[in-house]
């Protein structure tokens, strides 16, 4: 890949689209400034490595950052911030531009991504705490609602985050510019899109009451979750707990594979507000990085963290109240590999009504798998919860897809999914209820990325069915739109 910088005015499509959900990174080029919104790590061993068996996490990073002045961050989610090292190891020293609260998890995030490289091959080693080290020096924390100039010294190119519901410190970003005609440009990348009411962070509704009124002209937009109804919080809640007294009355024990950040954090305030339906239990934490990052929720300054739990939106009467969600009893917290491994063995046959929470949402990597692969697997009255999204190609889609640890006759620990738990927005209902928030009267240009294809297909579908957009594109990765 060859840039001409006198080719302006276009996205380029670096991740996170041709049908992927993971990778996250689109290069906007506008009268020679150019910016990266998110540099994402590609998961899953169907999205990491082309059919030539090219590994994609390893695309050279020249080809993405040269010219680049700043990298905008809409949130610290692995698949949105993961390569971002791989920028400062290749010489290049953009600003990375992030909220306070995005920056604070980004940080752990990638400091625990660099440790578990570390372990790798060399081969296999994207970077190091070294080229984390030098990413974060680079990090300027910006304010949500504050418009900013980016690209080149003299550009008219501005940026603005809006909170957006997805996750603690999520945004979604307005990029305008004046041409050299004095035309106004706007567009908007939405990143993952959260919900109306979402746990930890609150929903969208509580974070802003009304988005600015420019005409968007560009909309990229995620697509998730298109084609999945959204499930309501007293659903997932109930199913979850049920599932959990189910595995208890037939004699087994519980594992809850979870994402680090905000998953693990939604989990534990669930099962402290649902004493009055376990009862009498033990919970395992097994999450070193998660541990980590639920110290990190602890110390948000006051009024980070929403007050709803669910549909009530003051459920936390006070600031004491609302750090206590994350108070467990009977809770134990693992540190060590070898504690990890003891209590894989411990809990494998013994039926006390135990929940592990363990890192390694997918089943790839983290603590979970030492119970996936160890004694506890091997009890075919235990029970595995996956409560988050399974990539394609990684261990948890296939335990989920076979619905047991085991193949064949060889019965194991069942499999179960529970849906709902997701941060994204669901269905066609709440993402244009979102989406209508903004000015779209005379958008020219939709970009659909993040998602399968049949989402996005969907996705193109309705925005046909409701007359928004002139022009639909469903982009392949690496392909360059002009806008």
């Amino acid at each position: 890949m060859i840039y001409n910088f006198f080719i302006t005015n276009n996205i380029e499509s670096l991740g996170g689209d041709g049908g992927f959900i993971t990778g996250s990174c689109h290069r906007l080029n506008i009268d020679n400034s150019s910016v990266l919104i998110d540099h994402g790590m590609f998961q899953g061993k169907f999205e990491e490595r082309s059919q030539k068996g090219e590994r994609r996490n390893f695309t050279p990073t020249r080809n993405i950052a040269r010219g680049v002045t700043d990298v905008l961050i809409t949130h610290s989610h692995i698949d949105h911030i993961g390569r971002l090292p791989m920028i400062y190891k290749a010489g290049f020293s953009p600003n990375i531009l992030a909220t306070s609260t995005t920056a604070a998890f980004m940080e752990i995030m990638l400091r625990n991504s660099a440790e578990i490289q570390e372990n790798e091959d060399p081969q296999n080693r994207l970077y190091d705490s070294f080229d984390v080290d030098e990413a974060l020096r680079y990090v300027k924390i910006v304010k949500s609602f504050n418009e900013i100039q980016i690209g080149q010294k003299h550009s008219k190119m501005t940026a603005e985050f809006l909170p957006n519901g997805h996750v603690m410190g999520a945004n979604s970003i307005i990029i305008r510019n004046i041409d050299k005609d004095k035309k106004h440009q706007n567009i908007l990348f939405t990143g993952d899109m959260g919900k109306e009411h979402q746990s930890l962070c609150g929903g969208y509704l509580d974070q802003i009451t009304k988005y600015p009124d420019d005409k968007i002209d560009v909309l990229l937009t995620e697509s998730t979750n298109f084609l999945k109804e959204a499930i309501d919080f007293e659903e997932k809640k109930a199913s979850l707990l049920n599932q959990i007294k189910k595995v208890w009355q037939e004699g087994g024990n519980v594992l809850l594979p979870v994402l680090s950040f905000h998953r693990m954090q939604e989990i534990i305030e669930i099962l402290h507000n649902s004493d009055n339906v376990l009862g009498d239990c033990s919970i395992i934490i097994d999450a070193p990085l998660g541990v980590k990052i639920l110290d990190a929720f602890k110390a948000l300054k006051p009024g980070e963290l929403s007050r709803r739990y669910g549909d009530d939106p003051n459920f936390y009467k006070n600031e004491k109240e609302s750090l206590d969600r994350f108070n467990l009893k009977n809770v134990k917290i693992l540190q060590s590999h070898q504690q990890s491994v003891f209590n894989d063995e411990a809990l494998a046959f013994n039926p006390n009504r135990s929940i592990i929470i363990a890192s390694g949402g997918m089943g790839e990597f983290g603590r979970a798998i030492n119970y996936l692969r160890g004694k506890f697997s091997q009890n075919p009255k235990n029970a595995i919860i996956f409560t988050c999204h399974q990539v394609e190609g990684t261990p948890g889609a296939e335990m989920v897809h076979r619905s047991s640890t085991g193949a064949g006759k060889n019965k194991k620990a069942i499999v179960e999914k529970i849906d709902g738990f997701t941060s994204h927005i669901s269905g066609p209902t709440q993402t244009f209820d979102f989406l209508n928030r903004f000015n779209l009267e005379n958008l020219d240009k939709v970009i659909i990325a993040h998602g399968k294809n049949p989402s996005r297909q969907a996705m193109a579908q309705e925005f046909e069915s409701r007359g928004i957009g002139k022009k639909i594109i469903l982009p392949s990765l690496n392909q360059k739109i002009e806008i």
